[in-house]
């Protein structure tokens, strides 16, 4: 080997050594770092207990047809359900995907179905941009 490439094998294996030296104490000095949060009175949040989080959720969407785990022979589903006039109801499903601007409270949507397990989620966006959402899990098996 010529000179050159044992000075550059060299310096390699020493800056390797010490990159290697120094990631290891710089990790053992992020172990001792504390963070301290620093709390306002703004930041505090409101809690809010479930029953009052279900009232609120009820009010706005309510499924009404069909029930969760419920099994069919058919490839499509007929959702039923009530939510506040004039809200934008968003149903997803591994099947389809439906977007429909409700104008009444009362609302029917006919969703495809896939064979076996369908995870149907129902998005209900009213005045606020937080939808209220309800999963439904319905099981299709068609008849032989």
């Amino acid at each position: 080997m010529s000179r050159e490439t044992v000075i550059a094998i060299g310096f390699g294996v020493g800056l390797g050594v010490l990159v290697g030296v120094g990631v290891l104490f710089q990790t053992n000095k992020a172990e001792e770092t504390k963070v301290i949060p620093i709390t306002r009175e703004n930041d505090q949040k409101k809690v809010v207990s479930e029953e009052d989080q279900v009232g609120k959720q009820s009010n706005n969407l309510v499924i009404t047809s069909p029930n969760d785990h419920t099994i069919i022979a058919k490839n499509t589903i007929e959702v039923v359900g009530k939510v506040k006039a004039n809200s934008l109801i968003a149903i997803q499903s591994a099947a389809a995907e439906i977007i429909e601007k409700n104008e009444k409270e009362n609302f029917t949507i006919e969703v495809p179905l896939a064979v076996g397990e369908n995870v149907i989620q129902v998005s209900v966006y009213a005045d606020t941009s937080t939808p209220q959402e309800q999963t439904l899990r319905i099981y299709y098996i068609p008849a032989e």
